[in-house]
């Protein structure tokens, strides 16, 4: 079977990247540098010429090497569940060296140019990782776990999952190197928003995949609202799950008033 010259060079430069790591953060952070000014560019064009930049250039030079993992937060979680570092975003970031929380592009640059606000959230909420990231540097022992330091961050992050935002860690240039956390709308978020509209950039799921206890559900459907992936929908009144559909974010857990949905590692 032929292999296309882009395909070849693709699977070598990943394979570079697991050798060298430091070459994947040093991308990871200079692209963390430029993502603001890329953004803005890409707004100009879509407004001027009435296109989807952000696809086209997805689909011929990204080629999924930017986008986000949806990562959830410890509280929703099964208490049973053993996770990795890497797996929970209150244990990434106790191994990363946060700069600090900084104005999210996505929300700020909606409200600057509409009259009207697609919603309520606060702005600050981006954290920031001072030099790129590898999640293999991440040790894999959850028992060794270290508390996040910051309170800030940790407030942020719960405040942020009561109001149903998504966090995700921004990837460039593959999955497992990191330059930011964000608490992410569907109305706002660039990422999020192009993903649900047309799969680009990429998202990926995380390590976990809701789980109802049917004996516990009364198909209140209040998990429906906070499902920004459509895994979850009241019809008529008995709510069904799909769950290719879910990316295990964990809003509809601490959403859930009867407590009978918890995140478990897909197997």
């Amino acid at each position: 079977m032929a292999i296309f010259p882009y395909r070849y060079f693709h699977a070598k430069f990943d394979i570079l990247l697991n050798r060298v790591p430091n070459i994947g953060k040093i991308l990871s952070f200079t692209f963390g540098i430029i993502e603001f000014f890329m953004l803005e560019a890409f707004r100009f064009l879509d407004n001027k010429l009435n296109i989807n930049t952000m696809e086209i250039v997805n689909r011929y030079i990204f080629k999924s090497r930017w986008g986000g993992k949806v990562i959830p937060l410890n509280i929703n979680l099964d208490m049973e569940t053993k996770f990795l570092p890497s797996e929970e975003i209150l244990a990434l970031l106790s191994r990363s060296k946060v700069t600090g929380i900084s104005n999210c592009y996505c929300r700020e640059t909606q409200r600057k140019h509409s009259d009207t606000p697609n919603c309520d959230h606060p702005i600050k909420t981006c954290i920031h990782i001072g030099f790129g990231k590898s999640l293999r540097e991440i040790p894999y022992k959850s028992e060794n776990l270290v508390k996040v330091s910051k309170s800030e961050i940790k407030q942020l992050l719960e405040e942020s999952d009561k109001r149903g935002l998504v966090h995700q860690i921004i990837y460039f240039p593959n999955p497992l190197f990191y330059y930011v956390v964000c608490n992410c709308c569907p109305c706002c978020c660039v990422i999020m928003n192009k993903f649900l509209k047309s799969g680009s950039p990429q998202m990926i799921k995380s390590d976990f995949i809701a789980f109802t206890d049917i004996n516990k559900c009364t198909d209140c459907g209040i998990c429906e609202q906070y499902c920004n992936f459509g895994a979850r929908k009241l019809i008529g009144e008995k709510l069904y799950f799909f769950p290719d559909y879910c990316f295990g974010c964990g809003l509809c857990v601490s959403k859930c008033i009867e407590k009978a949905i918890t995140l478990k590692r897909v197997s």
